[in-house]
């Protein structure tokens, strides 16, 4: 750890990966987390310089600019900050040489190639003005991108509390000894989270199954599942997940609201035995959120990442909207994997009814694998 007191110039690392729609933020949880920091390091500061990347643009697209996300952080805060259109070079030196203003966000770090491939020039030029440097992206953890290992090799750099929050929260989770912990799972493909259920079940006492991704599961259990969701390649692996030693820990749903075209608004619920092979599956049904309601209620430790069905249609919200309510609820410890799911809880319900909400969802759910993060503990953490 280090405490400073004259950070000089900053340059920060955030995760500032915000949806945006029509050009307007739908959600600015990363946001309003990101700037958090500033309350503790802005007078210990002469400039703050915010970085970040936004979706994947092949080169310079202006669709996935920053400049939404530098007006969404001005408003917040109730002071500016003055967006860069370039991520280096001698405009940004003399911006932040001669602005009046004292926050800043550089452009989309990955217009630029240098970020996706680590290079180091890329990481030399984009430091330069610069005297200190945290990382606080958990989200971004994960990537081997120059923002994540080569930029802090260049100054005095640390770990921000952001990523502190995260890797305190999430080992809670993945050291967790105590019983009453739950795991419950959705999404569309199983196939992004077979490491996790391998990795969770023998800590659990319940890993409960929904969304898109439990039908591979079903399938493997010899269920009719109509036209619904199938990674047909990971059939075998999902048997060899049922049948292993801690197999009988999984929780599938029994019941399910199932279409016949994903375009349709018309819901029925059918039993798992009464599934028909022109229907798909869209949510989970009503007495598979009992089952989970009844389990969730026993737990004292609730990880939650995915969404149990197409929940952004109203006529298939009905599984992950009770499913948000049962865990707003809960007096259990409750962890969110980020991603859907958050949106989700924006929909259905608040984001202060839950212990812990993950800025980073693929980084969540790699980090509780057991996978060693790039960006995890590469610095030393920040004291002011």
């Amino acid at each position: 750890m280090s405490k400073l007191d004259n950070l000089g110039n900053v340059l920060i690392r955030s995760d500032l990966n915000v949806p945006i729609k029509n050009g307007e933020i739908t959600d600015n949880f990363r946001i309003i987390k990101s700037v958090e920091i500033l309350e503790s390091i802005l007078d210990k500061s002469r400039t703050v310089t915010f970085t970040s990347h936004m979706g994947r643009p092949n080169g310079k697209d202006l669709n996935l600019s920053l400049r939404p996300v530098a007006e969404s952080m001005s408003d917040f805060l109730g002071k500016e900050v003055c967006f860069i259109e370039e991520v280096f070079g001698e405009k940004v030196e003399e911006q932040i040489e001669k602005s009046e203003s004292k926050i800043f966000l550089l452009e989309n770090l990955r217009f630029e190639k240098g970020e996706i491939e680590n290079d180091k020039d890329f990481s030399n030029q984009i430091t330069k003005p610069f005297n200190s440097y945290i990382f606080d992206a958990f989200g971004a953890a994960h990537r081997e991108h120059a923002s994540v290992v080569s930029f802090g090799e260049n100054l005095d750099s640390f770990q921000g509390p952001l990523m502190d929050k995260e890797i305190h929260e999430l080992d809670r989770l993945l050291n967790n000894s105590e019983s009453g912990y739950a795991v419950l799972l959705g999404g569309a493909k199983i196939s992004d989270k077979l490491n996790l259920i391998e990795k969770l079940l023998p800590k659990v006492e319940y890993l409960m199954v929904g969304g898109g991704m439990c039908f591979t599961l079903l399938k493997a259990l010899g269920h009719e599942i109509g036209k619904s969701l199938l990674e047909e390649s990971f059939i075998s692996k999902a048997e060899e997940l049922l049948n292993s030693r801690f197999g009988k820990k999984i929780i599938l749903p029994i019941d399910f609201g199932v279409a016949e075209s994903l375009d349709s608004s018309v819901r029925k619920n059918v039993k798992l035995e009464d599934f028909k092979k022109n229907q798909i599956g869209v949510d989970i049904g009503p007495q598979t959120v009992s089952n989970f309601r009844t389990l969730l209620k026993k737990s004292n430790n609730i990880f939650w990442n995915g969404p149990m069905g197409i929940f952004e249609k109203e006529a298939f919200s009905y599984g992950t909207k009770e499913i948000t309510k049962i865990i707003s609820d809960s007096s259990a410890y409750t962890c969110i994997g980020g991603g859907d799911s958050v949106s989700a809880i924006n929909k259905f319900s608040d984001k202060k009814n839950f212990n812990h909400i993950s800025t980073g969802g693929g980084a969540s759910l790699e980090y509780l694998e057991g996978k060693k993060l790039p960006g995890v503990n590469k610095y030393k953490s920040l004291i002011i």
